[in-house]
This record gives C-alpha cells, structure tokens and sequence, in this order.
C-alpha cells in the first residue's frame, strides 16, 4: 500500500472518529429523562410561584389571609358553610375574600390549589389544618408559606367576614393557645400549594 492511500486511510478513519463523537455528544447533550424538567415547566412553576406569594402578600396585607383563618364558627366547630363532617372545602371553593383573590389569580388558568395552615400544638408538635382540600397535588407543585401571629384578643370571624366578639382564647378553636402566659396565642403558617391540572 502506498503511502497516499495509508494517509486516505488514516484521514477517512480520523473523521470517523470525529463524526461519531460528535454525534455521541449531541445525543448526550440532548437526553431527556424522566426526571428532566422541561424549560416551559420551569417557567410555569416560576410564574405560579410568583403569582402565589404576590396573593399572599396582598392578603396579608389588607387582613383577608387573618379573616380566612380566623373563619370560624364556633358553634360547629367548622369553617362557616361545611357540614360538621367535613373537614375543608373543596376544590377551590373558599369563600372568603382571600379565597376570590386566589381564584381571580389562577382559578381560570387551570390550576388547582390546597389552602394549609400549619400550627403548634400543646406540646409543641406542628400540626396541619387542611382549609381548602382539591387533591393530591403533581410532583411538581409549587408551594409558597406566609407566617401570621395570633394573639388572645383576636376574634373570630363571621360567615360574611364581620368580626364577632368571641375572642381566640375563649373559643373551642382548631388551633390551640401555645403561648398561656402570653398575649400570643399562636404563630401559625399559611400554605398555599399551586398546581397545573
């Protein structure tokens, strides 16, 4: 074999080589698996996070968020309209002023949502009260949390939003004084968790 035709050889096996490594690399750059978000996903959890915490800033701000846990009938021992036996409402149905600004911001984008608030019991153990329960969220629900103190001369609030005068530390409450000795009664945190369906 003549030295032209070793050196054709030799070049035709070296951009072999460079062709499969190219395309190696192509494929590996461009796997996609199935714990791989995608970048529209991402973008939609940003966006769905953004719009859960400016809704929480805006209630706490204008006192719904503190009117929608504080949304409590006494004498059932539920959130005002549920039956006794049911625990929160459903699917998006809070009614609430907090619950109108949640369902302007996402309810017609077809995402569902779960209202939480996460207290402290007596002995110190958090414990979780479901406010507005519309399922199992997907594996990548957005969850966005804003704390509010309780304190003992908070009251309760009527089924129309109007304060009553049952205070917290005189009502058969969902959640407990943690603080006797002081005017707090409770801190509690509000979880708002965001979902596409």
């Amino acid at each position: 074999m003549s030295t032209r035709a070793q050196a054709y050889t030799l070049e035709a096996f070296v951009a072999a080589l460079l062709l499969l490594g190219a395309v190696v690399f192509a494929l590996q750059a461009t796997a996609v698996t199935p714990q791989t978000a995608s970048t529209a996903s991402e973008a939609q959890q940003r966006q769905l996070e953004r719009v859960g915490s400016g809704v929480l800033d805006a209630a706490a701000e204008d006192g719904s968020l503190r009117r929608t846990v504080l949304y409590w009938n006494n004498s059932t021992g539920t959130f005002h309209g549920l039956e006794p036996y049911e625990s929160a409402y459903s699917n998006g149905t809070l009614p609430t002023d907090f619950g109108d600004r949640l369902d302007r911001s996402v309810g017609d984008d077809g995402v569902a949502y779960n209202v939480n608030v996460q207290y402290r019991d007596a002995t110190g153990e958090t414990e979780t009260k479901r406010v507005v329960d519309s399922g199992t969220p997907s594996d990548d629900a957005v969850r966005v949390a804003a704390l509010l103190t309780l304190y003992d001369d908070d009251v309760l609030y009527t089924a129309s939003e109007a304060p009553t005068e049952q205070t917290l530390v005189n009502a058969s409450f969902y959640a407990p004084d943690s603080a006797p000795d002081s005017g707090v009664y409770n801190v509690v945190t509000v979880e708002v968790v965001l979902w596409s369906t």
